[in-house]
């Protein structure tokens, strides 16, 4: 037995896994960042409040996911290979879709647990929204096992509906503050070198962490013999899902939970349209679809989001026995992906 042979494989997936966690904390704390410092400069050049809150904030707690998934595609598009094209798209889907799972399964699921928020009034529209584009995305993964080009054109205009949705939305309500969450409070007066800088440093610390996510996520794959799809759906999904986490708990330990679930299904909608639909062009050919995400993963995630609409409409409220078989949903979703690996 060849032990030093054992010692540097050790080191190299402890490497992996140390530089992917750096990855991960510098795309959240950039995230911060980038949103506090955007929304500053955006009130300095008068840009009114609404635009703010329906573009920039509701963009903002999904941008981990955006980048690293834009990243895993844009390296997927260099590499010059099928296989690793394959495993970076696989990478960037997976985290997708993941991320739109671990949102709705563990962090509304554990958050319903404890304490079930409101349905309040503007609940039923996004609710209604958010089905319908986890429909879309379900029926175009599993038709051609790809979201085309068209498909993915299709999946940027229910965004570009969304957004304005939202700021129909807010223009009715005459809204005259924004929810901003919790890391992200944007400072106010004059757009100066700071603002500008700390928006600058923002978007370069996501960059970077993107790149060691994606780059070192794809080594430890091939390291230790674990599909893409995988760690995307998995490890990938939940780091860049931490930011919606830490609103929804801050928001569930100051008693305001309904906010936690309206950034949540925001978060979703723009995962499930933005996101997939940005990668999907930028591939050119469309996006393939490994056979886990289009057979199993996306019709879970479909099955969360159904299981939180629905009752949440007919009843106007959300109950604990929803949160905990969301939950069930989900973990059962990763034990199903612990056994693939070890068969």
């Amino acid at each position: 037995m060849d032990l030093s042979f054992q010692a540097d494989g050790f080191f190299a997936v402890a490497a992996d896994i140390a530089l992917l966690a750096l990855g991960l904390i510098l795309i959240i704390k950039g995230g911060d960042v980038f949103v506090e410092s955007a929304v500053g400069i955006a009130r300095s050049l008068r840009v009114p409040e609404i635009v703010i809150g329906a573009t920039i904030v509701s963009i903002g707690t999904t941008l981990p996911e955006i980048i690293t998934s834009v990243t895993s595609v844009v390296k997927g598009i260099g590499a010059g290979d099928a296989l690793l094209t394959q495993g970076y798209n696989s990478l960037a889907v997976g985290n997708a879709v993941g991320s739109m799972m671990c949102n709705t399964g563990l962090i509304l699921g554990l958050v319903m647990t404890v304490r079930p928020p409101r349905a309040g009034s503007g609940f039923a529209l996004k609710g209604i929204y958010l089905l319908c584009v986890s429909a879309a995305l379900s029926v175009f993964s599993a038709t051609n096992g790809a979201i085309e080009l068209w498909e993915g054109i299709v999946l940027l205009g229910f965004f570009v509906v969304f957004v304005g949705l939202n700021l129909y939305e807010a223009a009715g309500a005459h809204s005259k503050t924004i929810e901003i969450p919790d890391g992200c409070v944007a400072a106010r007066g004059k757009a100066g070198f700071r603002q500008v800088a700390f928006f600058l440093a923002g978007a370069a610390a996501i960059a970077l962490g993107a790149m060691l996510l994606v780059d070192n996520a794809q080594s430890l794959c091939v390291g230790i013999g674990i599909p893409q799809q995988i760690v995307g759906i998995t490890v990938v999904a939940i780091g860049t899902s931490l930011p919606e986490l830490v609103t929804s708990l801050t928001s569930l330990k100051k008693g305001t939970a309904d906010i936690g679930l309206g950034n949540i299904i925001g978060a979703n909608v723009i995962n499930a349209t933005l996101l997939l639909g940005l990668i999907s062009c930028i591939s050119g050919d469309g996006l393939p679809i490994d056979a886990v995400t289009k057979n199993v993963a996306v019709w879970v995630m479909l099955a969360i989001a159904a299981l939180l609409v629905v009752p949440a409409i007919a009843t106007k409220k959300t109950y604990k026995w929803q949160g905990i078989v969301m939950l069930m949903l989900y973990l059962g979703f990763i034990v199903y992906n612990i056994v693939i690996i070890v068969i």
